[in-house]
């Protein structure tokens, strides 16, 4: 599935949010672009139990893994429309699963993740504002799975899927003084049965470098929960994160 698929997908809100602006509000526009290094968990069926795997932070920072962000957000008034896109390309194990069965397992988790919001102010002052949010999240997920031999032969699958999914959330944003602020944003969904669900929580303290460059950094834990080709998929992926948002 293409970026271009994701964005699309996930801004299927958008005429919503533009039917109800004022007409004589200007657009703001910002860009945030962020460097992500999760630590992952990843638990999946096989035939032979549950398989769990981890990666830590460390492990990330090490290795060739890598997660990637974005998020860009349209204001007018009290409305806007708000595109969060995520890559993460990260490697797992685990040292003998299943008893002597395998010697080792490998879980190699590709994500492609585009969440879509059109974004309502609820408040606004010179310290807080507020926006609830409301959208679709579209989640493309390649899993490689691979079982080293040990009184068995190894084994190695695939797991595959792209899906959409719901999303409500919020949004808080505190100003500390002239220069320094914190925000969070948590949200949560999902098919609204079964084990289709997600959920995401990010903290940061941020600093205003002028009128239109900012910096910040902080948390940001993701879970996505999934029935793939008949197997219970739980990825979990959290870490610290550091980005730059232009303001136009």
């Amino acid at each position: 599935m293409s970026w271009r698929t994701c964005i699309i997908a996930a801004l299927t809100v958008a005429p919503l949010a533009t039917m109800a602006v004022a007409q004589e509000s200007r657009w703001d526009f910002t860009v945030s672009p962020y460097v992500w290094t999760p630590g992952a968990s990843t638990a999946l069926e096989t035939g032979f139990g549950t398989l769990e795997a981890d990666a830590s932070i460390g492990d990330v920072l090490s290795a060739t893994d890598f997660a990637l962000m974005g998020v860009f957000e349209a204001r007018r008034a009290r409305w806007g429309l708000i595109a969060d896109l995520v890559y993460t390309d990260l490697s797992e194990r685990q040292n003998t699963p299943f008893g002597v069965l395998f010697a080792r397992a490998t879980v190699e988790t590709e994500l492609r993740v585009a969440s879509g919001y059109a974004a309502y102010r609820l408040h606004e002052d010179a310290q807080v504002s507020v926006d609830l949010m409301g959208g679709v999240r579209v989640v493309n997920a390649d899993l490689n799975v691979r079982l080293a031999p040990g009184t068995l032969p190894g084994q190695s699958f695939n797991l595959g899927d792209t899906w959409m999914d719901p999303v409500l959330g919020g949004r808080v944003r505190v100003a500390l003084n002239d220069r320094w602020f914190l925000t969070a944003m948590a949200d949560f969904g999902g098919s609204g049965g079964g084990d289709d669900r997600t959920w995401q929580a990010v903290g940061m303290l941020g600093y205003q470098i002028n009128e239109r460059w900012s910096v910040q950094g902080g948390w940001r834990h993701m879970a996505i929960d999934r029935e793939i080709k008949g197997r219970d998929v739980e990825i979990d992926l959290g870490g610290p994160l550091i980005g730059l948002t232009a303001r136009f």
